[in-house]
């Protein structure tokens, strides 16, 4: 249940009154909190199929090899959940000068829909939500949507991240987009 601010009149004299606000503590609490998520989404039309963008995003095991600041992606587990469902639990490692961190997801991928990762590593992330979904658009193109939220747990991590999240999270998109040029050979432009 939400609750509004209420006003509340306090006489202070005789002849004078003064207005007080007050303000649930947990809406507030609900405020700063939602204040400290950041969230970036984008959606783009590619040359490529609904599987081979699929493939290219569900390959963790690839992505220090293209992904800016990502300097470690191992898979340590994948379990089959289904014919066309599995889910990983995967490490990545993040670096941008002297920020060095890693920490553990669980990426659920529903071939060739879509893949999520959530962080399960309360120390560095107290959320971080990744999800890639894929759209047939033309026989030979789809259309990819991608969204991230997250915030840092420590507020040294929450200051630096206002100052680079939206261009990193545009150089994601990108480096995905390129690298499905990379491995399928094709030269293709966005639509």
């Amino acid at each position: 249940m939400m609750l509004r601010p209420q006003r509340v009149l306090f006489p202070l004299s005789s002849n004078a009154a003064t207005t007080f606000t007050r303000r649930s503590f947990f809406n507030l609490a609900d405020t700063i909190r939602n204040a400290s998520i950041k969230r970036y989404n984008e959606r783009k039309i590619l040359n490529f199929t609904q599987q081979q963008v699929y493939e290219v995003v569900a390959n963790v095991d690839d992505y220090h090899h293209f992904i800016p600041f990502c300097n470690h992606s191992r898979v340590y587990s994948t379990i089959p959940n289904g014919q066309d469902k599995h889910m990983m639990q995967a490490e990545l490692g993040i670096g941008f000068k002297l920020f060095e961190e890693k920490y553990m997801s669980t990426v659920t991928c529903h071939q060739p829909h879509k893949v999520q990762a959530v962080s399960s590593d309360a120390s560095l992330f107290k959320e971080l939500v990744t999800t890639w979904q894929f759209h047939p658009h033309t026989s030979n193109s789809c259309r990819v949507d991608f969204d991230i939220s997250f915030e840092f747990a420590s507020p040294l991590h929450a200051q630096a991240s206002n100052v680079f999240f939206d261009q990193v999270s545009q150089m994601m998109m990108k480096a995905f987009i390129d690298r499905c040029h990379q491995v399928y050979a094709s030269k293709s432009p966005l639509l």
